[in-house]
């Protein structure tokens, strides 16, 4: 995960954000309905309605790279505007990801696009929609996206960035040949 002191750290190298490649911990499926509210309406001892539904959905599986385009505070909290798409440049089409109280940067804000609904984000499959709200308490600054399990367990879409340490080795080796 990335945490605020590695951020920090990035964040004052030159150009070093831009470099760095983002994930998602989980998979996020985001939803889009068309705006074409044409349903027809027919009437024959019963109301009979239909209606096309065009969606479009957005998939971002924990393989795919984001790249950190912006940050923002957010209500006191730093927010981090990541894209997943190389077509995306600005902050209109990007992901925003706030830190909370445990310095995680999880999804609070979604993009929209012109000529559909309000997205609707799920966690990993399509049946499990997601709301906005606070993680854990009301104090909270910044709304997240949340899916809360049956058992009470509250589950996000947070930011992480994969590390690779290498932790080189250079030992020396003498042999003593003992003493005669």
């Amino acid at each position: 995960m990335l945490s605020p002191a590695e951020f920090e750290r990035i964040d004052k190298r030159e150009q070093a954000v831009e470099a760095l490649r983002v994930y998602v911990n989980k998979r996020l499926i985001v939803v889009y309905e068309a705006d074409n509210r044409n349903a027809t309406y027919e009437v024959d001892r019963t109301i009979n309605t239909s209606q096309d539904r065009q969606l479009l959905r957005v998939i971002i599986s924990r393989s795919t790279m984001g790249q950190i385009i912006d940050s923002q505070d957010s209500n006191g909290a730093p927010k981090l505007w990541v894209t997943y798409s190389s077509r995306c440049k600005d902050k209109d089409c990007a992901y925003g990801f706030v830190q909370t109280e445990d310095g995680v940067f999880r999804l609070n804000t979604v993009p929209k696009r012109e000529g559909y609904l309000d997205p609707k984000a799920y966690f990993r499959r399509e049946t499990k929609q997601m709301t906005q709200g606070k993680l854990a308490s009301l104090a909270e600054k910044n709304n997240v996206y949340l899916f809360k399990k049956k058992n009470g367990k509250i589950r996000t879409i947070d930011l992480i960035v994969k590390k690779r340490t290498d932790n080189k080795r250079q030992v020396d080796t003498i042999r003593d040949g003992g003493v005669r």
